[in-house]
């Protein structure tokens, strides 16, 4: 199996060609590995976007999904910007500081792919990739699997943490899937919200030993990973720092799902005048998670363009 045969570096550059202008017929190499043929290129009325490859030189068939991440706010256009943040990045982003479990379509839309290309090729192993909005299509997308036993492995990179959105038959997939599932976690990278060092989350967390950057999108595009010179990616055990910014998060979480449960009632606009709520309301904005945020890329300038 030729993904098992990559090194870290290249599975992150293989999750990089989901943003290339990949052909159909096309044959998707990494160095001087051929990973697959690209067979079929989805780009779904709800703008999901994934490929698949597929491999036949082995004794079993090899398929390889990249979902494809969100293109930047400067680099996408208006349908992009519709699709990938206006319905979807940010109604995750609402969902999780509101404690909802409400699915964008994207996510509906890569579990209903992904599980049709598994009964497509019911005797094949499959390997799954994403970054950022593609790494949240793929958590959605694997917690819904319906033949996990074709499931090889799955390479997850710089997304939100997805488990609160979740119910229970989803969650009890994704702990059967856990020991397939990787998911790559930069603190420095604000995208990555909602993770814990506990198992509520979709895959096995790896924290990665990153360089803090000044540039907030390079640090989300892989820009804070190092790798040695094997290709191993550099990472290290859960410490104070990450336990720090988890419990951070956390109680940001928390804040601002009472708030919006305190909204969500009948008598809003008195209970907006409520000791609860103006206590409520200082807490989430003297919060440590956004003074933290704020003070990490004050100095940001975006003097690369990004």
């Amino acid at each position: 199996m030729i993904n098992e045969c990559l090194t870290d570096k290249e599975r992150v550059q293989l999750a990089q060609k989901a943003y290339e202008g990949l052909n159909i017929g096309e044959t998707v190499e990494i160095g001087q590995k051929a990973i697959g043929v690209l067979t079929r290129d989805v780009y779904a009325e709800d703008g999901m976007q994934a490929f698949l490859l597929e491999n036949h030189t082995g004794p079993q068939i090899e398929i390889t999904v990249l979902f494809k991440g969100s293109y930047g706010l400067k680099k996408g256009n208006v349908t992009t910007w519709r699709d990938e943040w206006m319905k979807t990045n940010l109604p995750i982003f609402v969902n999780m500081v509101t404690d909802s479990r409400a699915v964008p379509s994207q996510l509906l839309t890569a579990a209903k792919y992904l599980n049709r290309w598994l009964l497509e090729f019911p005797k094949s192993r499959f390997y799954i990739y994403g970054h950022s909005l593609g790494a949240i299509n793929a958590q959605y997308a694997l917690a819904n699997c319906r033949h996990s036993g074709q499931i090889a492995g799955a390479y997850l990179y710089e997304g939100t943490n997805i488990w609160r959105m979740l119910d229970r038959r989803q969650r009890q997939m994704a702990n059967h899937l856990r020991p397939k599932i990787n998911a790559y976690v930069d603190i420095y990278d604000p995208v990555t919200l909602g993770y814990t060092a506990t198992h509520k989350m979709v895959g096995r967390l790896h924290y990665i030993d990153s360089v803090q950057l000044k540039n907030p999108v390079k640090q989300h595009m892989w820009g804070g990973y190092r790798f040695d010179e094997h290709g191993r990616l550099l990472e290290k055990p859960v410490d104070a720092k990450f336990l720090l910014s988890s419990q951070r998060q956390g109680r940001f979480l928390s804040t601002t799902g009472e708030l919006s449960a305190l909204l969500s009632g009948r008598k809003k606009l008195a209970e907006a005048a409520s000791p609860k709520w103006q206590q409520l309301k200082e807490d989430l904005f003297n919060s440590s998670f956004m003074k933290e945020f704020g003070d990490r890329y004050d100095n940001f300038e975006g003097k690369d363009g990004q």
